[in-house]
């Protein structure tokens, strides 16, 4: 009996380490940017998409506002909750679409090992075609960050007006060494065992006590750890989150780098100054690479901007998307 326990107690932290270390959005804020609170889109759907070689799936998707297209991509483990403060102080200026990536959320989940970013890149090209969306706005949070640079790369050529800027937060787009979360989920069967273990919202309430993260997260409530918890109560989403995390660091990383000058478009990098996933390091590097970017820090937060300073972050996209209003 001794030993179950401990090997659950080990278990618990390999996993609460994993889930926090990996870019999971899970810190909830207690307060909403400017008084907007989280609330039902105006319009959610589903629309089935399919990029070049990809079988057809449904993307779930919520929009409201109007004006000039923004779309939203989260990062690993999150999904649209990941936006709930920053959609709608958007939406009072622009029509703002976030979007659920393949095997997260509400969309579509598939045991199959096409979970990389050039992938999802594939699929968030065909969503923009189907929506006849032009000069959108694509803003990306940690993983979606990568997601939208290949997608304004994957577009560059026949359709260069699809994007016409980009936000990149707290964005592994360079080489750095594997998190210990990363070469855990690596593994070729524990991830799964372990994930099996423990329930999702066990799993959150862990990623939340960890210690790094104490002095900077925001209050949470019981209904943001079960709201990111739901969706891994499904086996395919477990499998979906395991397969991305394996896929985050492409084998053709350096090529792949290579390409990035050919992002000609106004890019905004945004990170916390106390990321200990994705280093600022590294933003001041990509903003060195892209021909049009330009970098801030901002404080209060460790790799999750969205969840643990949405005020800073709003101030920082008002200043990049209307730099002409005060």
């Amino acid at each position: 009996m001794l030993g179950m326990r401990m090997w659950r107690a080990a278990a618990m932290g390999l996993l609460a380490a994993a889930i926090a270390a990996s870019g999971s959005a899970v810190c909830a804020g207690g307060s909403a940017v400017a008084h907007a609170q989280y609330s039902p889109a105006v319009h959610a759907y589903k629309l089935d998409v399919a990029g070049p070689g990809d079988a057809p799936l449904e993307l779930y998707a919520e929009e409201q506002g109007r004006g000039s297209p923004v779309v939203l991509l989260h990062g690993l483990g999150g999904s649209t909750y990941s936006w709930r403060f920053i959609a709608p102080y958007l939406a009072r200026s622009h029509r703002v679409i976030a979007i659920d990536l393949k095997g997260f959320g509400r969309s579509d989940k598939v045991f199959d090992t096409a979970y990389s970013a050039a992938d999802q890149a594939r699929l968030i090209a065909a969503f923009l075609a189907r929506r006849h969306l032009s000069h959108v706005t694509l803003i990306g949070h940690s993983f979606g960050g990568q997601v939208a640079m290949l997608t304004a790369l994957q577009l560059a050529r026949h359709e260069p007006s699809r994007i016409a800027r980009l936000v990149l937060i707290d964005t592994p787009a360079l080489p750095q060494p594997l998190t210990p979360a990363v070469a855990l989920l690596r593994q070729p069967v524990l991830p799964y065992a372990l994930f099996s273990l423990l329930p999702p919202e066990i799993l959150t309430r862990l990623a939340l006590a960890r210690p790094s993260l104490r002095p900077l997260t925001r209050a949470y409530t019981e209904a943001d750890t079960l709201a990111y918890a739901e969706p891994f109560y499904d086996a395919a989403a477990r499998h979906a989150y395991i397969q991305t995390a394996r896929e985050i660091v492409p084998d053709d990383l350096e090529r792949v780098v290579a390409r990035y000058r050919g992002i000609s478009q106004r890019a905004l990098l945004v990170w916390c100054a106390a990321d200990d996933v994705v280093p600022p390091a590294t933003g001041r590097a990509l903003s060195h690479i892209l021909p049009n970017a330009r970098f801030e820090e901002i404080g209060g937060c460790n790799h999750s901007p969205p969840d643990e300073a949405p005020a800073a972050l709003a101030a920082s996209l008002h200043r990049f998307l209307d730099p002409s209003q005060p």
